[in-house]
């Protein structure tokens, strides 16, 4: 009988994340059983937490793999030097958009989390990444406004906020009808209401 190929331990981490996340798209977060993962893995119960110490550990590995992958494209996206504040705001939603689209696990994760009374690692860590995408917004936003661009009653940190809240609204709406297919193209057509810009 062949041996399976021993995988790195980094390689082996990737994979229980992405079995998590597949999981969680078909079925409740809440209802994942560490030994259902390691049986996505295709590997032993015991194997799954020699990486893991506990559940929590993994749903934390999991949202710091998500962050990471959005917050490399939020970077490449600054990286092209952008001359137009509010059309990096609209492509950074529209990069969150496409991203939870990809990964429909991740926001019924998340969601879960937030329900959650206690704390936990895997919810600060989403509390961390939203309070700096809620800060890279509105310095975007609070350029614009300092170019006249942008023609709002609220300060940038306020807009900041409905502009995150608008979108988790569209994500929680997708899961209520089911489908995230559509997220991105309801959060285009609202971004000329969330972003009003100044007459030319």
């Amino acid at each position: 009988m062949t041996r399976a190929t021993a995988l790195p331990a980094a390689e082996r981490r990737s994979l229980a994340v992405q079995a998590l996340l597949e999981l969680a798209a078909e079925t409740a977060p809440d209802q994942i059983s560490t030994a259902a993962i390691a049986v996505r893995m295709g590997t032993s119960h015991a194997a799954l937490f020699r990486h893991f110490p506990s559940r929590d550990a993994l749903w934390a590995e999991s949202v710091c793999w998500a962050t990471s992958q959005l917050e490399q494209q939020f970077a490449a996206l600054a990286a092209e030097g952008w001359a137009d504040p509010l059309a990096e705001v609209e492509q950074m939603l529209l990069l969150n958009a496409d991203f939870v689209r990809q990964y429909p696990g991740l926001l019924r994760m998340f969601f879960a989390e937030v329900q959650r009374p206690q704390a936990s690692p895997a919810r600060q860590e989403c509390q961390a990444f939203m309070a700096r995408f809620r800060l890279r917004l509105s310095d975007l936003l609070t350029a614009a406004g300092e170019r006249g661009m942008l023609r709002s009653p609220l300060p940038a940190a306020a807009l900041a906020n409905v502009l995150l809240a608008c979108c988790e609204g569209l994500m929680l709406q997708g899961l209520v009808h089911g489908s995230l297919e559509e997220l991105a193209s309801r959060t285009r057509e609202a971004l000329p209401l969330l972003l009003p810009r100044a007459a030319g």
